[in-house]
């Protein structure tokens, strides 16, 4: 009989991408409300890889992650992508999303998004809500892609960006207390 070991809580990381500053700033609210103090706002970089969202949110789309300060049980990214789908809603015009929102997981040893959309790589959790095992961690490398990894999480400075916040919560991580 193998033993249930506890997991560690994760560090949630929230991609957001829009064309209207004030839609992101009324988003990056509702999520304070809900998951607390933010640890890191990442800088605002031009969303150009690739043309997925033209038709939908239009042209010249920005592009920023949240890192929240609290880390936060595994499976509570269910309830963060459930929110993300009731503020993009919110935001909505005509039935287009104005903003992305797309909520992540950090872990000492994988990054995962969360997503509506089913496809081979990915696992039901409940809801129609799917885990995407987006980049691994390798030692003395840091987080590396896979084949099916979105283009802009291959970015040389979000994997950066992403290593950083690894670094940045290892010791809490790591720290037993977090396996409740």
């Amino acid at each position: 009989m193998s033993k249930t070991l506890k997991q560690s809580k994760a560090v949630i990381v929230i991609a957001f991408m829009y064309q209207d500053n004030y839609v992101y700033t009324k988003a990056k609210n509702n999520f304070v409300k809900l998951l607390g103090e933010i640890e890191t706002e990442g800088e605002e970089f031009n969303f150009s890889h690739s043309l997925y969202y033209e038709k939908e949110m239009g042209f010249n789309l920005k592009k920023r992650f949240l890192v929240f300060k609290k880390l936060q049980r595994r499976d509570y990214l269910i309830k963060i992508k459930k929110a993300s789908n009731k503020i993009e809603k919110k935001y909505s015009k005509n039935d287009k999303r104005i903003i992305n929102i797309d909520p992540g997981m950090l872990t000492l040893e994988n990054f995962i998004l969360s997503t509506n959309k089913n496809f081979t790589h990915r696992i039901y959790l409940k809801d129609n809500i799917f885990a995407d095992l987006t980049l691994i961690y390798k030692k003395k490398v840091g987080y590396t892609d896979l084949p099916w990894t979105y283009l802009d999480y291959k970015d040389e400075k979000t994997i950066l960006f992403l290593n950083n916040i690894r670094d940045n919560f290892f010791d809490r991580l790591l720290d037993t207390s977090c396996y409740k």
